[in-house]
């Protein structure tokens, strides 16, 4: 089994990225991780991935056949906008969670996989979302402190940020996720 340091998220966000790239899934990085890429950092413990074509029980699979103690925990929960699976992985005492983070627009999350980069963390290859989508996977959210880390992104970016993407992904996804009210969270964000 391998060994894991639970307490350490890029340890955990590393393993993520091989165990499902080992079973032919593809993730993104975001949550925390990506936040201290694009804008102000926080702390974070667990690892979040944006997902699109395999579910919680796929990963679970992934993670086991990379020999890791992991336990599914909730599956395909709605929050806002978004689809959130959540998963724990155990070793030595200690416990972490990884959620596998879908937009509910489909179009959407076609595109945020297309529009991912890729880098270089601790000289191994990840996918992490772009800056833009990371905003917008915000503005899906329901959190007051996603809200905030989508500002914290806008306001550090400034004009590097693609505002006129976000507008129209804004306007697309009122249209598809009705019953969350992504423009009036983008509202809220910094001009």
């Amino acid at each position: 089994m391998p060994t894991i340091d639970l307490n350490d998220p890029i340890a955990l966000l590393l393993a993520s990225h091989e165990a499902l790239n080992a079973a032919g899934l593809s993730a993104a990085t975001y949550g925390g991780l990506a936040l201290a890429t694009y804008g102000v950092p926080r702390e974070t413990r667990d690892a979040d991935l944006a997902v699109v074509g395999f579910g919680l029980e796929h990963a679970v699979t992934a993670f086991r056949a990379a020999g890791h103690d992991v336990t599914p925990v909730f599956d395909a929960l709605t929050f806002g906008g978004l689809l959130i699976s959540r998963m724990a992985l155990t070793g030595g005492g200690e416990l972490n969670t990884v959620d596998l983070v879908t937009p509910r627009s489909d179009r959407l999350a076609t595109a945020l996989m297309s529009r991912a980069l890729s880098g270089t963390l601790l000289e191994r290859t990840v996918r992490v979302v772009s800056p833009e989508d990371f905003v917008l996977l915000k503005l899906l959210s329901t959190r007051e402190r996603d809200l905030e880390d989508a500002a914290s992104v806008v306001t550090a970016l400034g004009t590097l940020l693609d505002r006129d993407l976000i507008d129209a992904e804004v306007g697309l996804l009122a249209d598809e996720i009705g019953d969350h009210d992504v423009r009036a969270r983008a509202r809220r964000l910094p001009s």
